[in-house]
């Protein structure tokens, strides 16, 4: 086991939580869909976390580890292989609250996370997974063994802290009449708004306690009541790694979905009859297009080519190294274009990779579109003609970093510039196909950028 080394003086990386393993997402993503974002993951960041939450209590994970010795393919083997490659951080709290004796419990491995939780709650209310899972607790142990691996990389982080930041959140946008959150409260019965405020009056409460009450209600798990919490919390975490978050969104292809919404301070918007938008229209805004193999090809690398390709991204993980802007009063469009050329030359040459290795899977490409994100049509007009949405925000830059930039700029044009710095890969296929790649591949997938801070540590 290794401390966490993902920042330097003057660089932040490219980095990302990986928010789809949150819990009570399970139901977003099938396996093979969250292999193929843990693969783009791998691929466009030079380090993705997961927590302990994540590994301890996600039944997507567990049933993979159940049947990881059967299927080449397997979700759970990648995450693990990626684990002991060090591309895959995991943050393990230092402590948890015990509720019952109001004091800190000290956690060295995934195993004492487990055992804290059932001092907690023994009877599993509040849990995903019941507590006597046997698999699990296989599972965990194992997971152990690799975190005590050298090459592995573990990250402690202040739970308290991360609550602190999960319970601000909830407070805020409880109580901020315009918020997503105020707005889907407003639509509960007024007993269980009564007894969520009381949960929020305690002095320190966790997503345990909210998500147990929220579905003891008989909300679904697909509620966007329960659905937001969950996005609070993974957004707690990535600022404990000062990454950004990395997830999909669930029946997203309804108009604007939850996560947009939230992280962007919008509202959810449900899609409306409009007119169909003309591929050629949509073709015409791309910045660049590229065609290659679908992402479902995706899901079959294996870990030994994600690392050789990675290999291939330090252009990309470092692009502020090599950065020129000609016009330091307008740099917007310079960062943007470096970031989509970088970005669109790295697929490609993932593309050759798949095509030369696996050439049969291959005889029909598909189109790729990488869209600067200010200048891309609206996604809800897209979501049903034009398959996945993909990722947005693929990295930022440390500002400070840039040669002949950072010096000259002030702390708004900084935001700025990472601001639209932004892109949207949009895989285009024929609608016959459509179906079937959505089976490899969640509607939308999404990377935040607010969580990250652009000040050097």
């Amino acid at each position: 086991m290794k401390r966490d080394d993902s920042r330097s003086v003057n660089a932040l990386r490219a980095t990302s939580q990986f928010a789809a393993l949150e819990p009570i997402w399970a139901g977003i993503s099938s396996t093979i869909q969250l292999r193929v974002l843990l693969v783009f993951g791998a691929l466009f960041n030079e380090r993705v976390y997961v927590h302990d939450t994540q590994l301890v209590d996600n039944p997507r994970v567990v049933g993979d580890f159940s049947r990881s010795d059967l299927r080449e393919s397997s979700f759970y083997r990648l995450l693990r292989e990626l684990i002991t490659a060090g591309v895959v951080a995991v943050g393990l709290r230092e402590h948890n609250y015990l509720y019952q004796e109001d004091r800190l419990d000290p956690c060295d491995s995934l195993t004492d996370v487990l055992n804290s939780w059932k001092r907690n709650s023994p009877d599993g209310k509040g849990w995903v997974i019941s507590p006597i899972s046997d698999v699990r607790s296989r599972m965990i142990a194992e997971l152990d063994g690799i975190l005590a691996d050298d090459r592995s990389v573990v990250v402690r982080y202040d739970y308290a802290k991360t609550k602190d930041d999960f319970m601000r959140q909830v407070r805020e946008a409880a109580n901020s009449p315009d918020s997503v959150l105020a707005g889907l409260l407003a639509q509960q019965p007024i007993e269980l708004r009564r007894r969520y405020d009381k949960i929020l009056s305690r002095p320190r409460f966790s997503h345990t306690p909210i998500f147990a009450l929220l579905h003891d209600s008989g909300l679904p798990v697909a509620s966007e009541l329960i659905q937001i919490h969950g996005l609070f919390d993974e957004t707690a975490h990535a600022r404990a790694f000062n990454a950004r978050v990395l997830g999909s969104d669930w029946d997203s292809e309804r108009g604007t979905g939850l996560a947009e919404a939230v992280l962007t301070n919008g509202e959810i918007e449900q899609r409306q009859a409009g007119p169909r938008l003309d591929a050629a229209e949509l073709v015409e805004a791309a910045y660049r297009m590229v065609e290659g193999p679908s992402p479902d090809l995706l899901a079959m690398l294996r870990v030994e080519e994600i690392m050789e390709l990675r290999e291939q991204a330090r252009e990309l993980f470092e692009i502020q190294s090599y950065f020129e802007v000609s016009d330091a009063r307008d740099p917007d469009d310079a960062l943007a274009t470096a970031l989509a050329d970088c970005a669109a030359d790295y697929w490609q040459h993932i593309c050759d990779h798949i095509r030369a290795t696996r050439p049969h899977l291959t005889v029909k490409p598909t189109s790729l579109g990488i869209f600067l994100r200010r200048k891309m049509p609206r996604l809800a007009k897209m979501a049903e003609q034009f398959a996945t949405t993909g990722l947005s925000t693929l990295t930022e830059v440390a500002l400070d970093s840039v040669p002949f930039v950072g010096s000259s700029l002030g702390e708004e044009s900084k935001r700025r510039m990472l601001k639209h710095a932004n892109l949207e890969f949009v895989f285009f296929t024929e609608s016959s196909r459509m179906r079937e790649l959505r089976n490899f591949y969640p509607h939308r997938g999404w990377i935040s950028s607010d969580t990250r801070s652009i000040k050097s540590r």
